[in-house]
């Protein structure tokens, strides 16, 4: 392990792993089962709560791994700002979450214009992935793993611009990508040892 991949701790790495598979099943589950009648109203109540807290623990993990790549990484200035913007659309996705899980629960059916904080958060995160990736690649901390962010940005604008099937395939692929990255770090910060995974 080189001091340039020890400067992100595990938790980084654990965190972005976290997102990705929680919000990754979150959306597959919805895919699989139907929550909601044609109206917004919510008729799978247990299901529901299955995916929304799924999605708002994956959001919540996908802020903590871009908090500690913020950290760990010496970024240069347009990694820097991509880092805010995806942070910011992270941020945007609890939101998110959070009002349309409560309102469904309280009412039984969510609150409509809470997907306008989820459509500004990934269009924030869309904004944010290449200088963000760039700014990776620019440090070499998880080589060529950087474009992780990229494809990850180029799953969000699938799932923005594009109807089921193929949004719910932009969404699979930003959490997926994640989960790639989260174990790329994870890889290059293993314990030095005789159970260590060389890095690459």
């Amino acid at each position: 392990m080189t001091d340039r991949t020890s400067a992100l701790d595990r938790r980084t790495g654990r965190a972005a792993v976290a997102a990705g598979v929680l919000m990754f099943l979150s959306v597959a589950t919805e895919l699989i089962w139907t929550v909601q009648r044609p109206d917004g109203s919510v008729f799978n109540m247990p299901m529901f709560l299955l995916f929304i807290i799924g999605f708002a623990a994956g959001s919540a993990a996908l802020g903590m791994a871009l908090h500690g790549l913020g950290r760990g990484v010496p970024l240069s200035r347009p990694g820097r700002i991509g880092h805010a913007l995806s942070l910011a659309g992270a941020g945007l996705l609890v939101a998110f979450s959070v009002v349309f899980g409560v309102t469904g629960v309280v009412t039984g059916t969510p609150l409509e214009t809470a997907f306008w904080s989820f459509l500004i958060g990934f269009l924030l995160l869309i904004l944010g992935s290449v200088p963000l990736g760039l700014g990776l690649r620019r440090s070499g901390i998880v080589g060529p793993m950087w474009a992780a962010v990229p494809v990850a940005g180029a799953g969000a604008v699938v799932a923005i611009l594009t109807p089921a099937p193929w949004h719910d395939l932009g969404l699979l692929t930003y959490f997926g990508s994640w989960a790639v990255l989260g174990l790329r770090l994870l890889r290059a910060n293993a314990p030095v040892g005789r159970e260590a995974v060389p890095s690459a």
